[in-house]
């Protein structure tokens, strides 16, 4: 809505804005708000709304009883006095006064009758539409630090995270489930939330008065992230001094670089070895590849990414070498073994990918691992035999393509097989008697719980998971503590089996659905598994299913169907046969179909 703005400079007197007003002087503090100037009321009777503005009534009313637009109602409640800071904060941190000294000025304010004149005045059709969305822009800014507000006082009141951001994740297990995301977003959202209300009282005030926009404020927490609370309660002072209400959006992020680059001056750069990092960035299920990216000093990469191009050329001259003199043997790293087909050798990024992935690892002085780490594959048997291209799972997660799942299948000795529910998906139990899972329930626990069991934590299990036991194993009276069993078993990440370990998490299975304690029946579904994440929090999780089994039991259905109906017609076609005479087989027999002849046209053909 507003494209121009100006930094105050002394001397800067009697500027002329678009609207037309004048500013008799830059430095004239704006008049203060009041609880109702950021709020719109609607009267359901006659369909109009008003807004109130500094200073008087605001044209809006005007616009929008000429026009005949109806309005939501937007209200904005007064911000959040000093009493309601969360107790994790100090007194000193409650909201300032508003700043009555800009030292960056827009060029107008931006109120409803600048919003309305911008979409073409009391004449355009559009005007009550576009001043909605500006009030709806509003109310969204407030919704969002009212969210922030509850998330920092959640925070302050939790006794289980000793008051520490340290163990923000505490926190974050009992918000996860209500917000429905992870719990790594959940604690991301904690420390914002923390940073905006405690560290920067007076941009969150802005904020809650609807005067700063969400992406604005989602902005500077990204620039605040990395800063100590001591610099971002400096950063909150220079962004108090901008008149946020009225700024455009360029020159809103141009005051937070700047205003982060002056509170970071002097302070030691951040080192780049703690950037270090090699992470899973995406899947795409469709093509079935994967992309991981390595993250790093800047040196250390150029010299990984030297040694991986010295390596591929040379390479690349051996493969070149024996195909020119028709050498026999393995090519090295002809991962697809197609390079003599194709007759030249392969190129280098494809060596460096091969090289990177088929090379051993070096990690001495550590003695390498004697198992191999073992990726769980789950193919629909109709995929195997080819009579469907359903996707196979790889670790219950990730849709595999039929046909890269069946030259991956090719290349294995072992199969196991997996039994589950043809309704529900459900894997089949298998029961121990002994504290350690076995071998086939340690495979059902990784295809029922591929990441971390405790709801919202999205940590896989394929390496570093610990199998637990939902009611807790009695060493010394094995018959009268938890079985072990499917039933009574999940797995966990480390943390969260720490947490449970402490009593701070506390997982419950209904009893009266373990089938070792009934007539040994199993439930067709998942089991739900009841959560106590403390202060009254409970939420209930379901273990992963098998998604493809409903879709190929309806195939097996519908093949078998039509099995039995072909083989009704060919029975009743033998009884039929089977009843005819002599005569009657030996005219059958000499009777000849003859196709009607084609229309070739009139010759020559």
């Amino acid at each position: 809505m507003v494209g121009e703005f100006e930094d105050d400079v002394p001397g800067k007197t009697g500027k002329t804005n678009k609207a037309g007003d004048a500013e008799t002087s830059s430095r004239r503090a704006p008049a203060p708000r009041s609880a109702s100037t950021a709020s719109t009321a609607a009267s359901p009777a006659s369909g109009s709304a008003s807004a109130a503005s500094p200073g008087g009534p605001s044209p809006a009313s005007d616009v929008l009883a000429a026009q005949d637009v109806p309005a939501r109602p937007v209200h904005f409640p007064v911000p959040m006095p000093a009493s309601d800071v969360p107790e994790s904060c100090d007194a000193s941190d409650a909201a300032p006064e508003p700043a009555r000294m800009f030292h960056t000025r827009a060029r107008r304010r931006l109120d409803a009758s600048v919003v309305v004149e911008d979409a073409g005045g009391f004449e355009s059709p559009l005007a009550g539409s576009v001043l909605q969305i500006h009030l709806l822009m509003r109310e969204r800014a407030h919704l969002y630090g009212l969210h922030l507000q509850q998330v920092a006082e959640l925070f302050a009141e939790d006794t289980e995270n000793e008051g520490s951001l340290d163990f923000a994740e505490v926190t974050a297990v009992k918000i996860a489930t209500g917000l429905r995301v992870s719990n790594l977003s959940a604690t991301a959202l904690v420390h914002d939330a923390h940073r905006a209300v405690c560290d920067m009282p007076a941009t969150f005030e802005i904020l809650l008065a609807g005067d700063m926009p969400e992406a604005f404020h989602r902005y500077l927490l990204r620039h605040a992230r990395r800063l100590t609370p001591e610099q971002a309660r400096r950063l909150d002072e220079h962004m108090a001094g901008v008149e946020i209400a009225n700024v455009p959006q360029l020159a809103f992020e141009k005051q937070v670089r700047v205003g982060t680059k002056l509170v970071t001056a002097g302070t030691l750069p951040t080192l780049p070895s703690t950037a270090r990092s090699v992470d899973l960035a995406g899947i795409d299920e469709d093509a079935g590849t994967a992309t991981l990216t390595i993250t790093g000093p800047v040196l250390e990469i150029k010299a990984l990414m030297h040694r991986l191009d010295v390596a591929s050329r040379t390479v690349q001259k051996d493969q070149r070498r024996m195909l020119q003199d028709e050498e026999e043997g393995p090519l090295p790293f002809d991962i697809d073994e197609v390079l003599r087909e194709q007759g030249r050798p392969m190129s280098l990024r494809h060596l460096r990918y091969a090289i990177l992935t088929h090379s051993i690892l070096d990690i001495d002085p550590v003695q390498e691992t004697t198992s191999a780490i073992k990726l769980l594959l789950t193919v629909p048997v109709t995929t195997m035999m080819g009579l469907s291209n359903a996707p196979a799972m790889l670790e219950g997660m990730t849709p595999i393509p039929a046909e890269q799942a069946r030259r991956l299948a090719a290349g294995e000795k072992t199969w196991q097989r997996i039994l589950t529910d043809p309704i529900s998906g459900a894997f089949l139990p298998v029961n121990a008697a002994t504290y350690t899972p076995t071998a086939q329930m340690r495979l059902q626990l990784r295809l029922r719980h591929p990441v971390c069991a405790v709801p919202g934590c999205d940590r896989p299990t394929v390496l570093m998971a610990e199998d637990d036991h939902i009611l807790e194993y009695d060493h010394h009276h094995p018959d009268e503590g938890g079985q072990t069993s499917l039933f009574n078993l999940h797995r966990l990440c480390h943390f969260h089996h720490q947490l449970k370990t402490k009593k701070l998490l506390d997982p419950v299975r209904d009893e009266a659905l373990d089938p070792a304690r009934g007539d040994g029946t199993t439930i067709a579904g998942p089991y739900p598994t009841t959560w106590h994440l403390g202060d009254g929090i409970t939420t209930t999780t379901f273990e992963e299913t098998d998604l493809l089994t409903p879709v190929i039991a309806a195939e097996l259905e519908m093949a078998a169907r039509i099995h039995e109906r072909t083989y009704a017609e060919k029975l009743s076609i033998h009884e039929q046969l089977k009843n005819l005479t002599p005569e009657e087989r030996l005219a059958l027999a000499r009777r000849r179909i003859i196709p009607p002849h084609p229309d070739w046209g009139e010759p020559p053909f």
